[in-house]
This record gives C-alpha cells, structure tokens and sequence, in this order.
C-alpha cells in the first residue's frame, strides 16, 4: 500500500474507533448490555441489567423541584405492583411538597417487628437536564453533554435518582426472588421526598405535619449525597454517613457490620465519614425516625459534570438488597 493510503486508511480507522467510543444519547439495549457486563456476587446478568435499566427510565423523567408530580406517578406505580400501599399525607396549606409515601406490609408473622424506612428525594435541581443525557458504553457510565462546557448546566438528575434507581430496583429484586418465594419480611416505609433542593422543603414539612408517619421504625435508611465528596474513589465504592459516636450504637452498628461483611465477599473498599451530616432530608426528619445513618448516592459531582457509573448503581444494589435480608434475618 502506498504510503498515502496508508495514512488515509490509519486515519478513518482511528476516526472511527474514536467515534464509537465517544458518548452518545443511551439507547436501552445498549445500557442493558452494560449493566450485564457489570460484575457482582450477589445479583445474576439478568438482575444487573434491570438495575441499569431501571435508572434510565426514573432519570429520564422530568422532576425539578416544585415539580415531581410525574416521577412520583411512575414510581407509585412501580411500588403498588409489588403489594405496597400509598399512604395519604396531609394537606396543609396551597404549596404542599409532592411527597411520595407508601407502605409494604410486613408478610405474616413479622406483623409484630419494627419497621423500615427507605428514603431518596426525587426531586432534581432547576437547571437539570435529562434530555442531553449521554452514555459511554465503553465504561459504562452516564454523564452530561455539556459537562466540558463550564459556561453551561451539567447535571442530568443523577442526584438523586441515582439514589431512587437503588431503592426501586433493590425492593424489585427482593419481590421477584425472594419475597414471592416466601421469604418473610417487616414492614417498609418507603419515603420519596420532594423539594429537597428547596432546603429540605418535603422533609421539613412531613418533620412539622405529619411525624407519626415516623412511629414504630427500627431505622431510616437514606440514600443521597455524591459518592466522591472527599472519598478516594473509585477505591471506596460504597459510604456510609454516621457520627462517630454512634457507631457503636444500634441499629448503626448492625448496618455497619453488613457493610463491612458485604465488602469483604464483594472485593470492595468502603468508608465511614461523617462529612454531610445535616445536610440531606434525613436530617430534617424527626428523632422517631432513627435517622443517624445514611449512604451515598452512586452519582459524582455535584450539581455540575455529574456522572453515573453502572457498576457503582450494581453494587448499591447489590448491597441494600443484602442489607434488608439480612436485617429481617437478625430482626429484635
């Protein structure tokens, strides 16, 4: 070959390698394809592709604060299939947040256990964008396409549906493989905040209307706050936020421990930092709701260049599934 088309022929192939690693708008086979290259010792291929397809359809749905009437349609409806409940929370005033709650009855003979309360917002900041959402299936994670544009938004609503992704796929998987197959299991509350990019709006306003939604919890558990605040990602995969002195303390320690044992089987690094304390809903609820512990969201940045990596969607998943058995295992 002459050493023109060589060259030639070296460009467009380099042009299209380049090409076809580069993000593009996420199509849905392409990210389920993704999510079943993801690895994981405690979800199959089939689980691992659910969860990323799950975030992609609750990321796409429009939500910014003062306005979460869609997501919370989708995921009621999501929930009721399972066997949960919407719960009617009371109106006060004309600017009610649109908080989202519903109840799963415990299964019979766990009637008698405390409860569980499961918590992400869905709401997204005013300047979120889901429509220039972009996937890299090379690495598996989403991102925005303006993020190397500082003069322009960059977030998708990552934060924090990355963290209502978890907790509807995690409860999905516990219905299909274990709950239907007679596993018992408590009650769970599970509670979707709006507003909280508005100063923790649908917290603070459940905290003052309606505190006895908070009433016979063993714990709270929510899941908000990017996952590489002053952490050593992508070594740590999985945070837990709690003061110190209650590490020690029930139920923290028993989630801790979990955590613990989970990343041990899992090949995992974790981390216990108190960095975000009061600064996410679970801070604004009541002391009835045993709110001492929370976990990141698998989403970096935030607010701007945000980014989503399935993997890190896969192991949260992997982990909270684990977590509720293992607390229904060890229940008081």
């Amino acid at each position: 070959m002459k050493p023109h088309l060589f060259l030639r022929t070296l460009a467009a192939v380099l042009g299209a390698t380049l090409l076809s690693a580069a993000p593009v708008p996420p199509q849905p086979d392409t990210v389920r394809a993704a999510g079943t290259n993801a690895t994981s010792h405690l979800l199959n291929a089939p689980a691992r592709a659910r969860v990323a397809e799950t975030f992609l359809d609750l990321v796409r749905i429009p939500g910014v604060s003062g306005e979460e009437q869609a997501i919370g349609r989708a995921l009621s409806t999501r929930l009721v299939a399972l066997g949960a409940t919407n719960l009617p929370l009371r109106i006060v005033g004309s600017n009610t947040p649109a908080n989202l709650a519903l109840v799963l009855p415990a299964s019979h003979g766990m009637e008698s256990k405390p409860g569980m309360l499961l918590n992400a917002h869905i709401d997204t900041i005013a300047v979120s964008t889901p429509q220039h959402l972009v996937f890299d299936p090379a690495s598996g994670e989403f991102s925005h396409a303006h993020e190397s544009d500082p003069s322009l938004p960059s977030s998708f609503g990552g934060d924090d549906r990355s963290g209502v992704a978890v907790v509807v796929a995690a409860l999905e998987h516990l219905h299909e493989h274990h709950w239907k197959k007679g596993v018992p299991h408590r009650k769970f509350v599970i509670l979707f905040t709006a507003q909280e990019e508005r100063r923790l709006g649908g917290a603070r306003y459940l905290a003052r209307h309606q505190p006895d939604l908070f009433d016979g919890l063993e714990i709270s558990l929510c899941i908000d706050g990017p996952l590489d605040l002053q952490t050593d990602y992508p070594r740590e995969r999985l945070v837990a936020v709690v003061p110190k002195a209650l590490e020690g303390t029930q139920p923290y320690r028993r989630v801790l421990e979990h955590l613990d044992a989970f990343c041990a089987k899992a090949g995992l690094q974790s981390r216990r930092t108190e960095i975000g304390l009061g600064s996410g809903d679970f801070a604004a609820f009541p002391a009835n709701a045993k709110a001492q512990l929370h976990l990141r969201s698998p989403v970096r940045g935030w607010h701007t260049r945000e980014r989503v990596q399935i993997q890190d969607l896969v192991h949260h998943t992997a982990f909270l599934t684990s977590l509720l058995l293992e607390l229904d295992s060890r229940s008081p």
